[in-house]
């Protein structure tokens, strides 16, 4: 996938700021290790949860069980946003908005499985870690894995100068990216 066209928006943005480069947001996506999924419940309700998520691959990819309330919405509607950022008044938030795709593909798996171990360390790999065990489960299909490539992107940075970037990919792009694709880096 190539890089997203990228725009700031002039409401929120300080006069003359440059808006957020992709490869600043795309650093920070590889970086965060806790974000919050939104889906929508087949109410309309929306449904907020955290989850560990990566960005690899060109997309975000998730996991959960088939039992929970997530799992249940995306059935009726794949549609849904990933958000990260800071605790604090200043600083970048980000989201990442796209279309949630089941994966099954073992090659897949193991190769978002590895990323994952890669990307939250011995929280995944120790004994004692908070996710130890996951990369298996992913591997062995034991939990249900979602790849989410992105349709827009948001950075939002509030600070002395504040700059809201907005991401965005053709469809053609994310057409191109099969569900599970991981030929990419």
């Amino acid at each position: 996938m190539t890089a997203p066209q990228t725009s700031l928006g002039t409401t929120f943005s300080t006069a003359g700021v440059d808006p957020t480069s992709w490869d600043t947001t795309e650093g920070a996506l590889r970086r965060i290790q806790k974000f919050q999924l939104c889906t929508v419940r087949a109410d309309g309700r929306p449904h907020v949860t955290p989850v560990v998520a990566i960005w690899a691959f060109d997309a975000m990819w998730f996991t959960t069980g088939d039992n929970e309330q997530k799992a249940k919405n995306l059935i009726g509607n794949q549609h849904c946003a990933l958000t990260a950022g800071t605790a604090a008044l200043t600083g970048t938030d980000y989201v990442v908005e796209g279309t949630a795709r089941p994966v099954a593909d073992s090659g897949t798996r193991d190769a978002v499985a590895t990323a994952f171990e890669e990307a939250y360390g011995w929280h995944f790999t120790r004994a004692d870690g908070t996710w130890n065990g996951l990369g298996d489960a992913i591997r062995a299909g034991d939990v249900l894995l979602y790849q989410v490539p992105p349709d827009q992107a948001f950075a939002f940075t509030i600070g002395s100068e504040s700059a809201q970037t907005r991401y965005r990919w053709s469809a053609s792009e994310r057409e191109d990216l099969e569900p599970g694709d991981v030929s990419r880096p």
